[in-house]
Order: C-alpha cells, then structure tokens, then sequence
C-alpha cells in the first residue's frame, strides 16, 4: 500500500459493515465484518483473463457479498 487507510464503514443490505483494510502478501485486501453475526469475509480486486477487474472473495463462494461490497468500496475511495 502507497499509504495508510483508516478503517471505515459501507451500508450493505441495510447493514454497516465493517471494512479494515489489509496487506496480504504484497495485495490489499479488504476483511470486512458483518454486525449481524456472519463470518467475517476478505475479498480483493483481481484482474481476470481478459483484462476487466473483478471482485472476488477469499476463499470463493461468497461472491454475492463481495461484488456489491465491493462496489460500495470504490465509491468511498471515489470520493477522494
């Protein structure tokens, strides 16, 4: 990371989410914590084969939270 990122907050399904931003072996990832009482989720944004960026989770199977989290943590850097 080229600096230090507080942690901050998105809404999601109604939810203030948690999201703590990471380094994970040279990668910024995004370890989010739900108030409702789910498992806490990584994910990060990889480029896939044909070059778009995509949000995925670590480990898969919880791409229906990460992809619109995902989105909502690009709106809060866009506003900077």
């Amino acid at each position: 990371m080229l600096f230090q990122v507080d942690d901050f907050e998105v809404e999601f399904e109604g939810l203030k989410v948690a999201v703590k931003v990471m380094d994970m072996v040279g990668r910024t990832v995004f370890q989010l914590t739900f108030p409702d009482g789910r498992k806490p989720l990584i994910i990060s944004r990889s480029k896939v084969f044909d070059g778009r960026k995509v949000w995925m989770s670590i480990p898969e199977g919880r791409q229906s939270e990460a992809i619109p989290i995902g989105a909502k943590i690009v709106e809060h850097f866009s506003k900077y």
